[in-house]
């Protein structure tokens, strides 16, 4: 009796027994890691979501990672969850190893680098000419006042903002006697704990003069919360940088790269250049450099006693 003999390709054997075979689970993906971030107190938390939310999301998406507050608990763009803090604060939770990456006022970058060892990596400036973006100390007063020179404030109240801020108390503190108004010696310290209240203040009469960032005050007028032809300034100091981004040391360095690459790839939405002084991206930062003249502020501080 003849059989009838199939033969079969060896692929198509080797086909039939994979597709025999029961699906394999699928592999676990590597748990995403996390950056504890936060950012400064003195601006609210509408504002900061404004400029920085969009931010946010595009660097946890690029670099992969879970952005979350000190607890442990999501930071989403609205940034509900994000830790807000007081310069005081921000030093203790990169002392403490509790924040991984935060925004800090150029007045605190070098304390926070000597205290913490925390490591600026970027600061707000324009991609095509690449200069960093910088603010200047003003001396204001309102524009109906009788004040003209720095001199006429001898006598007077004229607010600082808190005492560990730049523009808003070392800088006045290091400059102001220069221009012949020594700190509770020629006129009265007023603590206002912010530059826009210190705008504000004396906008409303609170007190005669305020110590400002050039840069709050610019953005102010963006905003249209207060008109620029209200003001009268008396002084200015040389520019400052911006406020800067900076890692606490215990993140890993491959993950800090990461991270830095996303940052300097972003880029602000029209509005936030508008409100930013035309900055459209993030630098990177050259300590050395770029935050001689605040460490000449802090070095000069501390001579004077003003700062331990």
């Amino acid at each position: 009796m003849n059989r009838n003999v199939v033969a079969f390709p060896l692929t198509a054997l080797v086909a039939t027994s994979l597709l025999a075979q029961p699906p394999q689970p699928a592999q676990p993906q590597p748990a995403r890691p996390t950056l504890a971030v936060a950012f400064p107190k003195a601006v609210n938390r509408v504002e900061t979501s404004k400029l920085y939310g969009r931010f946010l999301v595009h660097l946890g998406e690029c670099a992969r990672v879970n952005l979350v507050n000190q607890r442990g608990e999501s930071v989403d763009s609205y940034f509900n969850g994000l830790d807000l803090l007081s310069e005081d604060e921000m030093l203790d939770g990169l002392k403490g190893r509790k924040l991984d990456m935060v925004q800090l006022s150029s007045g605190i970058v070098p304390v926070a680098v000597e205290a913490s060892e925390a490591i600026p990596f970027a600061v707000r400036g324009n991609s095509r000419t690449r200069q960093i973006g910088a603010y200047k100390l003003h001396l204001i007063v309102r524009a109906d006042s009788p004040y003209r020179k720095p001199a006429d404030l001898k006598g007077k109240k004229i607010a600082h903002t808190t005492a560990a801020s730049n523009s808003g108390n070392l800088a006045p503190r290091a400059y102001f006697p220069g221009i012949g108004l020594v700190p509770e010696k020629d006129y009265a310290v007023v603590y206002s704990n912010g530059h826009e209240r210190s705008i504000a203040g004396v906008m409303n009469g609170f007190w005669d003069a305020g110590a400002v960032a050039s840069d709050q005050f610019d953005r102010m007028v963006a905003k249209s919360e207060i008109r620029a032809s209200a003001f009268r300034t008396l002084w200015e100091s040389a520019p400052f940088p911006a406020s800067a981004f900076v890692f606490g040391p215990q993140v890993p360095k491959a993950l800090q790269e990461r991270v830095s690459r996303c940052t300097y790839q972003y880029r602000f939405p029209a509005e936030t250049q508008r409100l930013l002084d035309g900055s459209d991206a993030f630098l990177p930062v050259d300590y050395e450099k770029q935050y001689a003249p605040v460490k000449f502020v802090l070095h000069s501080a501390r001579a004077a006693g003003s700062l331990k």
